[in-house]
């Protein structure tokens, strides 16, 4: 007889499943599930396939239709040492086992035996803590789960933090990535969509690099999100899933090498990126400031009425431009230095307003500094201001003595080229190539701009 504290304990589970089910729940859809079994040698030989997460069975159903085409005779011992299938929600485990008789009817297998079989193929089971430790397949396919790690519910992330490397804690896929590694025989090879996140991201520069180990990038491009994934589970009819997905093929002896350096789908590694000279070997490219809670060290007119002249700098962020010209701007940035104390007005305004200011604001030390000091920001010439998101890189010129903020691209020419010059390398067709093959998606057409992507960008 179970006592309540397991009875608790398996309903707690049961929830973080269904928690972790509702938030990852996406499935593919059949010409992308035929592309990448396309690209990996399975059914060859001997040789055995797992779906590490295989949801209502998309991957196990076209995989298993294609090898009873080609190895007809299996008995049913075989035929479950070639093929299997995992998924931790049960009712998911249901469907997929529904979709595996199905499948077997269809060759012939009568009802009960199809159902069996389907039993023992689908496992109902978490593949990251009940898995195989050892290796045990050789084509891992699928669909793993995209969910950074912090948003899996709690009883299920102290689980995997216990038995997951550090490198592979950062997202739910970077775990399934590791893992379906370790569980591959020598040869083996992975063919998974995956979200974008673990190419680019600096964050995820180790997993790549452990993933270099054992395998060569053979294929990677990009999906399109409205044609990839059939019933997003839990959202909104015709809503795409807010992820940007890629088919990406691993294999031990086949492709490009993966290092810790990023991966950018059309361009097989950054080596084989244009190489040359780069934009920021011709110019100076900065963060541009954050100042915190607007209305204390970021002020519009009214409130710089009341304050010295010498201590205000006109600041301008992306909605003072309007169709790629910058308006007259309204908002002045209160200037001040570490080692000189500011003139009582901008003190008393500081006082007065400070307790406004946003937690990460906040300094403990020398108060009337703003959150991102900019006194040592060069404004003596002018420069172009380039949005941190954006759909295209369309730079705006700043005036000289104009202080860009919150974290948007300033750029300055420190070099041979004019700033006239570095900006139409930026609107040229090369530039424009490596924005759309590099810099991270975002939603809705929108992508992140960052100082490391701008500095790399090649020019003519």
């Amino acid at each position: 007889m179970q006592s309540t504290a397991d009875l608790f304990q398996r309903d707690e589970r049961a929830s973080a499943i269904d928690e972790l089910h509702f938030a990852t729940a996406i499935y593919t859809c059949e010409p992308v599930v035929d592309a990448l079994l396309d690209r990996v040698s399975w059914p060859c030989g001997t040789r055995a396939l797992v779906d590490t997460s295989c949801g209502d069975g998309a991957f196990l159903r076209r995989a298993l239709a294609r090898l009873l085409q080609r190895h007809s005779e299996l008995d049913d011992a075989e035929l479950l040492a070639r093929i299997q299938g995992w998924e931790i929600h049960p009712f998911a485990a249901e469907q997929a086992r529904c979709t595996v008789a199905a499948v077997l009817g269809e060759f012939g297998y009568a009802p009960d035996r199809a159902r069996q079989i389907a039993r023992e193929l689908v496992r109902c089971g978490d593949f990251l803590t009940d898995g195989p430790r050892a290796p045990t397949f050789d084509v891992v396919i699928g669909n793993p789960p995209y969910s950074r790690m912090l948003n899996v519910p709690e009883l299920l992330r102290d689980e995997y933090t216990r038995l997951v490397p550090e490198y592979a804690r950062a997202d739910l896929l970077h775990s399934f990535m590791d893992r379906s590694a370790k569980v591959l025989r020598p040869g083996g090879e992975l063919a998974l969509v995956t979200s974008d996140r673990w190419l680019g991201n600096q964050g995820a520069a180790r997993l790549r690099e452990e993933v270099g180990r054992f395998f060569r990038l053979a294929h990677v491009e990009r999906l399109d999100v409205n044609s990839t994934f059939y019933r997003p589970k839990q959202r909104r009819a015709g809503s795409p899933p807010r992820v940007h997905p890629c088919a990406v093929v691993l294999k031990s002896a086949e492709g490009v090498p993966i290092t810790a350096a990023p991966i950018y789908p059309g361009i097989a590694t950054a080596a084989e990126a244009p190489t040359g000279r780069t934009l920021g070997d011709v110019c100076s490219i900065r963060l541009a400031p954050w100042l915190g809670t607007a209305g204390i060290f970021l002020v519009d007119a009214a409130v710089a009425e009341g304050l010295p002249r010498e201590h205000l700098v006109p600041a301008i962020d992306t909605d003072d431009v309007r169709d790629g010209q910058l308006r007259e701007p309204t908002r002045f940035a209160v200037a001040t230095t570490p080692h000189a104390r500011p003139p009582q007005a901008v003190l008393d305004h500081l006082e007065r307003t400070m307790p406004r200011m946003c937690a990460r604001g906040r300094r403990a030390s020398c108060a009337w500094l703003p959150p991102e000091p900019f006194h040592g920001f060069d404004l003596s010439r002018p420069s172009l201001l380039v949005p941190r998101i954006a759909k295209n890189l369309r730079p705006v010129h700043i005036p000289a003595g104009v202080l860009p903020v919150n974290h948007n691209l300033s750029i300055v020419r420190s070099g041979e080229y004019s700033l006239e010059q570095i900006e139409e390398c930026l609107a040229g067709a090369l530039a424009a190539d490596w924005f759309q093959l590099v810099a991270p998606r975002l939603e809705n057409g929108y992508r992140s701009i960052t100082t490391r992507l701008l500095r790399q960008l090649p020019i003519a």
